[in-house]
């Protein structure tokens, strides 16, 4: 399956807006969307939380959708981590999952928000800035 737009959310307040952003691009192009929800944990009781979490936040993007006229296919990703070695090992752990999506879907533009859930500086959340670094494709950052 091919995505022109791959939203990657977490639920936050900026997520959202990344989702309507990307929403309202899929349907202004008449194109394909994907949500993709990526859910690193170190301990296996703590990534099915976050499973439970991603599987409720994508069912939230996907029924967003339906209000909007636009079908939003749900990517899950669980990423385990027995050890985050270094700081920011886990942005880059959820980076890779989206641009590895990104490759096996031949994505045309990735959107996400400017910082996730757990980001509490004012400048560009870990993750984003490593998707804007890294990316083969177009970018949007959602404010």
């Amino acid at each position: 399956m091919k995505y022109e737009i791959l939203v990657a959310t977490d639920g936050s307040q900026l997520a959202k807006k990344a989702e309507i952003a990307a929403m309202k691009i899929t349907k202004s192009y008449g194109v394909k969307m994907a949500a993709m929800y990526v859910a690193v944990a170190n301990k296996d009781s703590e990534r099915e939380e976050l499973i439970a979490k991603g599987e409720h936040v994508l069912e939230q993007v996907v029924e967003a959708g339906e209000g909007m006229g636009v079908e939003v296919h749900k990517i899950l990703m669980g990423v385990s981590m027995q050890r985050i070695p270094k700081k920011g090992a886990r942005a880059e752990a959820i980076a890779k999952a989206i641009l590895d999506a990104t490759e096996n879907y031949d994505v045309h533009t990735i959107v996400v928000g400017s910082k996730g859930e757990s980001e509490i500086n004012q400048e560009l959340g870990s993750v984003a800035l490593e998707v804007v670094k890294r990316a083969r494709c177009t970018v949007l950052v959602a404010r």
